[in-house]
């Protein structure tokens, strides 16, 4: 369910990242969050069937209690009638916004205290979704050009978070998994770790019985698009029976993508 706002500010400057009547913003009022959680609705569980508990029912708005601190990464349609589309989002948590809530989201899952001692800025993303109708390459790289723009604002360190592959039965990924352990798997020195509780072994074929081409082609397009920008991936999957879906861990340190974001997405200030 797309929600239409008026005049879509944004909290900070971007850089305008557009493309055609599409733009990519910050969301700087209480509605443009509300339209971010509606989308999320509409996608995690009318969509991709989690669980949502009564409150979310009620509202049909996907929420939790890091909305209030994280930032939000919007993708709107400007309307002939002054109205927006929020058609894309993703949120955003930095390290001095995380101590107001006193944990990451990722923390639920994985052990990420190589992550967190790491100097300088880090960043977690997740929430990413898009509405149906506009799955397409011009959102996308708009979603990408949003990130690097705020990466470069608050200087970006590393990027962190959880990806998502649908259901909750790791063997129906098996080749894909095993692929992402024993081709990306994070140094030790940045790896997270699952949860010893939560824990699911990705080594779930011999290396030698991975065919790559045919793994990397199955992987959502929200891993692909880490792995493409030097991603790594943290130690043990997890699953998430409120989302339906198996989680890994993400890791991206932006000094070493900031070529390749821009020969793939476009620099920041690109239009």
């Amino acid at each position: 369910m797309m929600l239409a706002v008026k005049n879509a500010s944004s909290l900070y400057d971007l850089g305008r990242p557009v493309a055609g009547n599409l733009e990519v913003i910050i969301a700087s009022k209480p509605e443009q969050i509300e339209a971010a959680q509606r989308l999320r609705y509409s996608v995690f569980c009318e969509e991709m069937g989690a669980k949502p508990s009564a409150e979310i029912e009620r509202t049909k708005r996907d929420m939790d209690e890091f909305d209030a601190v994280c930032d939000h990464l919007l993708v709107v349609e400007h309307q002939l009638d002054g109205e927006a589309l929020v058609v894309g989002t993703y949120r955003l948590l930095r390290r001095k916004s995380m101590e107001k809530i006193g944990r990451f989201y990722s923390e639920s899952e994985y052990d990420i205290s190589t992550v967190k001692n790491y100097s300088g800025e880090i960043l977690e993303v997740g929430r990413s979704c898009v509405d149906p109708l506009y799955r397409n390459r011009a959102v996308m790289q708009l979603l990408w050009r949003g990130i690097g723009s705020y990466v470069a604002k608050f200087d970006v360190a590393l990027m962190f978070g959880c990806a998502s592959f649908f259901g909750t039965n790791p063997n129906d990924h098996a080749m894909a998994l095993s692929y992402l352990h024993h081709y990306h798997l994070a140094p030790e020195e940045l790896r997270p770790v699952a949860l010893k509780e939560r824990y699911i072994d990705m080594n779930l074929m011999p290396k030698d019985a991975v065919n790559v081409k045919e793994a990397f082609s199955s992987l959502p397009a929200l891993i692909k698009g880490y792995l493409r920008l030097s991603g790594y991936i943290g130690l043990g999957a997890v699953i998430d029976p409120d989302y339906n879906t198996t989680d890994v861990s993400i890791v991206v340190k932006t000094d070493l993508v900031t070529e390749k974001y821009a020969q793939r997405y476009g620099t920041p200030a690109e239009n």
